[in-house]
């Protein structure tokens, strides 16, 4: 076998492969082998057919089976001799008189991309956002506060006119350029003014209004809104105003502690377990946080270098599948084949193997190869603490491999991470508990 490689544009590549005669006609023979263990002819005992009969009625088979066992045995040792790792799916072309002739030497191409080569850049020298955050009295108390609303009574007041805080339940009809469009209408829709995350510019437009109010009010969808055909778009919005109703909070008693598994200690007993809960939300928080703070730094830092196209269909096309999953689950009409436009999450899926590229840098850099016990231990924490008993969980996860390989790949990540930002020009950035968790879902 020989075999030359040829550098073409960006990261594609071209392996001319020539495999002798001798070696195409051993493969030939193998597969005729193979086709006569299995094929049945009318007239013929089964393993006992003439060459002749099964090169008549299997020829192109038997061919082909033997150009795919050549190719599968030379490919890899081309790619070895050329030392050469394939990062996409080798496209295979035959040599111009490849006809199916075992005495001749059968020549092949292969077109493939591969990985980028990234310089490594000092991390001493990129600047990176750390987030810290403290949890207040008054974020206890904002708390509180959000719990007593969630258990609240909501009662119908008439003449109260649509105020922050109150819910209003509506009929609406979207149209945009006096055609309506899907999912843009609702009958007795709720609302909590100020709560419920809607378009820009849509409870806004609806505060001060009664129960029998009907009125028109005009939004634009925002440029990054999850359906593509509404992007930007403006709307109108016909609203009818059904009720309007104010809220009844219960009071800080016994009672009231027990729906949240307080029975004694009264006040103090539920601010601590509150603060708890809190604690270990800020610290999953500060976690995803600075993941999202250092690989937007190292992006930035890297700029934009080529990287397999086929890497990021792949990726593109996982992401789609994953947000038409989730807009599934949350009942919000999507189209059936999100990923049908090419430039759909595009953007997305090419940061994500940039990324992939430039963090497989830094492993090597670092010299993890496994994960520390500490951040295993971590990671079992972070998942099992919200549970009764903690500590049967996390034998649980140890005795399940798929489980705990899991927890394995987030502990090293979380040590990679930090590798990174232990060696980055770190800015401190402090964030209130609610900025630290800020939340919001798109109506519609």
């Amino acid at each position: 076998m020989q075999a030359s490689i040829e550098n073409l544009e960006g990261l594609k590549r071209l392996i001319t492969v020539t495999v002798p005669a001798e070696d195409v006609k051993k493969a030939y023979a193998a597969s005729l082998r193979n086709v006569a263990k299995s094929a049945r002819i009318d007239g013929f005992r089964k393993g006992h057919i003439p060459t002749k009969v099964l090169e008549m009625h299997f020829g192109p088979r038997i061919v082909s089976d033997a150009y795919d066992y050549v190719i599968n045995k030379t490919l890899p040792e081309a790619f070895k001799s050329c030392n050469v790792n394939p990062a996409s799916t080798p496209e295979i072309k035959f040599g111009e008189g490849v006809n199916g002739n075992m005495d001749a030497d059968l020549t092949y191409e292969a077109h493939f991309e591969v990985m980028p080569t990234l310089e490594e850049k000092p991390l001493s020298e990129m600047p990176l956002t750390v987030v810290q955050s403290k949890i207040s009295d008054a974020d206890i108390d904002k708390m509180i506060e959000s719990l007593r609303a969630q258990q609240g009574k909501w009662q119908v007041t008439d003449e109260a006119e649509a105020a922050e805080g109150k819910l209003v339940k509506i009929d609406f009809v979207g149209t945009i350029n006096g055609e309506a469009f899907e999912g843009g209408s609702a009958n007795d829709f709720s609302l909590v003014i100020g709560r419920t995350a809607m378009i820009p510019g849509f409870s806004e437009q609806i505060v001060g209004h009664k129960a029998g109010d009907k009125f028109t009010i005009n939004v634009k969808f925002p440029d990054d809104y999850h359906a593509e055909e509404l992007k930007g778009k403006d709307a109108q919005f016909e609203i009818t105003v059904n009720s309007v109703s104010e809220q009844k909070l219960p009071e800080l008693d016994d009672a009231f502690f027990k729906m949240f598994g307080i029975n004694e200690g009264g006040l103090e007993a539920f601010r601590a377990d509150l603060l708890r809960n809190m604690e270990r939300e800020q610290k999953r928080a500060l976690n995803v946080t600075q993941r999202n703070n250092i690989c937007d730094a190292l992006l930035n830092y890297f700029g934009e270098f080529d990287v397999p196209a086929e890497l990021v269909e792949n990726e593109r096309k996982r992401l789609c599948e994953a947000e038409a999953m989730r807009f599934k689950s949350y009942n919000i009409p999507v189209k059936e084949d999100l990923s049908a436009d090419p430039e759909y999450h595009k953007q997305d899926a090419l940061n994500a193997v940039r990324l992939r590229c430039i963090l497989d840098l830094y492993v090597k850099k670092s010299g993890l190869q496994a994960p520390s016990d500490d951040s295993v231990n971590e990671e079992l924490n972070l998942v099992a603490d919200a549970y009764e008993d903690p500590e049967a969980l996390k034998q649980s996860i140890r005795a399940n491999k798929e489980q705990f390989s899991a927890i394995r790949n987030q502990a090293f990540e979380r040590d990679l991470f930090n590798y990174i930002q232990n060696s980055a020009k770190c800015e401190v950035k402090e964030e209130t508990f609610s900025e630290l968790l800020r939340v919001g879902q798109m109506g519609f």
